[in-house]
């Protein structure tokens, strides 16, 4: 039997790009595609992926295709292949890489040169009618970022001799698409620590957690008191800082366990669970949330949903209001 392959990525881009290859190349046999909703995280993922796993042959292997880097899809798939020899994942997949993956893998049944062929194949079809990328008059060019917008105008920076946060975010998926392809950029950061208890306990997910930066951004996850200690440490005085907590309540556990200066809080997304209410697209609330988020906005910090920052931003705490 082939490789089994698996598309995914955020939204239905991973259907649609299946469908269009198979135009090209023909019904495919041993594949499958899934879609990443707003209301979803890596867990979900997971299970998704599993799913997909119980109804292919994958005892030649499984390659994963998915869209960004550090991005959900990239994430969860990363769980699934720690014990796998033969199974491997590929970001920025595109129709032509699509195309030479399924007509090699008919005749190609190792995962390793499938995904040469795979990596070469996507590489060489990115080209310009007018422009090379080494042409003289780009070759110095720099990656360009993001102008801060208006709506961030509740930036966490201190005067003291303390690291400056540029953004406190509430995110289940923690380092994902959203943070290092936006909030990253849009505050030139250097740092992003995540603060949780649990995976700071836990080797194997902190690994994969630090591994999905981009270049020039290190990653760090550390408990809640750790993370005071560090905010209170000179050495990352010139450090920009993007933290990322799973929920609000250890927010608050920082703030008052360390008198940590926070203006505002973003929240990008809590995923739906038993137990939970959805207040927004991609924000659920449980008793144990409202309870801290209530708390927040009687500290006086602004609280908004908002995923990318050119998004408006949507007050929290009115939404939260509408069911209590």
């Amino acid at each position: 039997m082939t490789i089994a392959v698996i598309l995914s990525a955020h939204g239905s881009v991973s259907e649609k790009l299946l469908h269009t290859t198979e135009m090209i190349v023909g019904k495919q046999e041993n594949v499958a595609w899934i879609n990443l909703l707003p209301s979803e995280n890596t867990d979900t993922l997971i299970e998704k992926y599993n799913t997909q796993l119980s109804n292919l042959d994958i005892n030649s292997g499984v390659l994963f295709l998915t869209d960004i880097w550090g991005g959900t899809p990239f994430n969860a798939a990363q769980q699934l292949i720690l014990n796998h020899k033969n199974y491997d994942i590929i970001t920025g997949m595109n129709i032509p890489m699509l195309i030479e993956v399924f007509i090699a893998r008919e005749h190609t049944h190792t995962i390793k040169k499938l995904v040469h062929i795979a990596l070469q194949s996507g590489s060489e079809s990115i080209k310009a009618v007018k422009n090379s990328l080494f042409s003289p008059d780009t070759k110095n060019l720099k990656k360009t970022s993001i102008s801060t917008n208006q709506h961030n105008k509740h930036f966490n920076k201190n005067d003291k001799n303390n690291m400056t946060i540029c953004l406190i975010r509430i995110d289940d998926r923690l380092i994902h698409g959203q943070v290092v392809t936006r909030w990253a950029k849009e505050y030139k950061i250097n740092r992003i620590i995540v603060v949780n208890d649990e995976i700071a306990t836990d080797e194997i997910r902190k690994d994969l957690l630090t591994q999905v930066t981009p270049p020039g951004i290190t990653a760090h996850v550390i408990s809640v008191n750790k993370a005071i200690r560090v905010y209170n440490n000179p050495k990352y005085a010139k450090d920009k800082i993007i933290m990322l907590f799973s929920n609000p309540t250890d927010v608050v556990r920082l703030i008052e366990g360390g008198s940590v200066p926070i203006k505002s809080v973003n929240v990008g997304g809590m995923s739906f669970s038993t137990g939970k209410q959805q207040i927004h697209n991609a924000v659920s609330v449980n008793s144990i949330d409202i309870k801290a988020f209530k708390k927040l906005d009687q500290l006086g910090i602004h609280l908004e949903i908002r995923k990318v920052p050119s998004d408006s931003p949507i007050n929290l705490i009115k939404l939260i209001e509408n069911i209590t």
